[in-house]
């Protein structure tokens, strides 16, 4: 009999309901996110850097669908920063099963126009996060024998495209460094899978090159769209692993 997907809330009777971690969770995706795990039956802990407005918002919702929740102002290209919210959420939890790497920011504009401060803003969020989350979070995820890291990356990730250049770049290491990842840790019981959305109607580089209003934005994605992806990729058999989950709107076109 093949195995067939559950939810990934589902723990042995008696034993505590699982556990996600999502960075970014006051972005659209990552309130999606993390209100589509807590339907799923899992407890949240987010990390957030701005939006504070929507932190409390967020995790008032998250408890009112039953769910254990910790968040906290997280400085992403911070070590200590991240290892003191990592210490927080193991004092509350005991351990993470889910790790979602979804934090992202972009500036969009020509080559030209783009400082070092631009660059060093984009690699640092993106990537240098990504790196210190893990590391974090993946070394008890080995010990157990079971886990889940999914990065949020971008089709940017795969491509090029004019005026990203330096968001390419850092979505492109965010995508090298998974798949490296999944090769070290795949027989270790870890799944890792990378969800490569193209354009989603968020407020994503709102000011940084892209623009309140603009039409559109109305032909994207939604970021309920990410959520269920994540879900998707978290709620395989046993067998079963999907590392690379490309998302596109029907208005895009596809790159190659």
């Amino acid at each position: 009999m093949s195995s067939s997907p559950q939810s990934i809330g589902d723990a042995a009777p008696g034993a505590p309901a699982r556990v996600a971690l999502v960075t970014g969770g006051t972005g659209s995706i990552g309130q999606a996110i993390c209100h589509s795990l807590a339907r799923d039956g899992i407890d949240v802990a987010f990390s957030w850097h701005s939006k504070s407005d929507r932190a409390a918002e967020l995790a008032d919702a998250l408890r009112a669908a039953g769910r254990q929740v910790l968040h906290d102002k997280v400085d992403g290209t911070s070590r200590e920063s991240v290892s003191a919210f990592c210490a927080k959420v193991e004092d509350a939890f005991g351990r993470v099963d889910i790790l979602v790497n979804n934090v992202g920011i972009a500036r969009y504009a020509p080559f030209a126009e783009l400082t070092l401060a631009d660059y060093d803003w984009m690699m640092n969020t993106n990537m240098r996060s990504t790196f210190l989350f893990t590391k974090a979070f993946l070394p008890p995820m080995v010990e157990a024998g079971q886990g889940w890291v999914v990065f949020v990356a971008s089709v940017s990730g795969l491509f090029g495209f004019p005026g990203e250049t330096a968001y390419c770049a850092s979505k492109h290491a965010q995508v090298g460094f998974a798949k490296a990842l999944d090769r070290e840790v795949f027989d270790k019981g870890v799944r890792v899978t990378v969800i490569v959305p193209g354009g989603v109607n968020t407020e994503h580089a709102f000011g940084t090159g892209r623009t309140p209003g603009d039409p559109s934005l109305e032909g994207y994605l939604e970021a309920e769209d990410v959520a269920q992806a994540v879900i998707f990729a978290v709620t395989q058999g046993p067998k079963s692993r999907s590392f690379l989950i490309g998302l596109r709107p029907v208005s895009e076109g596809y790159y190659a």
